[in-house]
């Protein structure tokens, strides 16, 4: 088992696993066809960090993050605009409801919170189901978390589910993260935000 920075070959297989790992998720519902956007533009940002855990030339799990957390799927969303064009036109005519709530979580802030988002995100972290408790997603934990430090980035964010989501938070706060706030994503799913600080000399916020 080995870990090394994804490509844009292994964007089918980051795909499977995804859909594998959160079959109950929204950008799960909008199907292969959107995940490959959003995967592939996200390797082509300078922004981010993909990783993968491989063995036998199987991807086991992944994880992807970005920098920096601020406006980052809006910008996300124009430099691919031509991309994304292709897979909004699909959506307007087979699922205009998920566009809409494809675009306003992408462009739009929750207006319960008001703080500056001045810390890396980590946004997705997937284990294929074959591979659970085996410790991939601590490798690939903790191989985001020494990318972001040797990117001079020392503060790594992510959201994860309020409900039914004991094991996930559980994890998350084994591996150092605590409970920064929590907030309702559009259209009405509660979310906690966790947070890290990578620098331990250092106070979160």
């Amino acid at each position: 088992m080995i870990i090394r920075k994804a490509t844009l070959n292994d964007v089918s297989q980051i795909v499977e696993i995804h859909s594998d790992a959160f079959e109950d998720f929204f950008l799960t519902s909008l199907g292969p066809m959107f995940l490959n956007f959003y995967y592939g533009a996200f390797l082509r940002n300078k922004e981010t960090g993909m990783f993968c855990v491989v063995e036998n030339d199987e991807i086991l799990g992944f994880s992807a993050v970005t920098k920096y957390c601020s406006g980052f799927n809006s910008k996300l969303l124009k430099e691919n605009l031509f991309r994304f064009g292709w897979v909004g036109l699909k959506l307007l005519f087979t699922r205009p409801d998920a566009l809409l709530r494809l675009i306003k979580n992408f462009t739009k802030k929750s207006e319960s919170v008001n703080e500056p988002e001045d810390y890396a995100e980590l946004y997705s972290i997937g284990v294929s189901k074959i591979a659970q408790g085996r410790g991939v997603g601590k490798v690939l934990l903790t191989a985001t978390e020494e990318f972001l430090i040797k990117n001079g980035v020392y503060k790594v964010s992510l959201t994860t589910d309020f409900y039914n989501n004991e094991s996930a938070i559980a994890f998350y706060s084994k591996m150092g993260y605590s409970i920064l706030y929590d907030f309702v994503a559009y259209p009405n799913r509660k979310m906690y935000r966790l947070i890290k600080n990578l620098n331990t000399s250092e106070t979160v916020i």
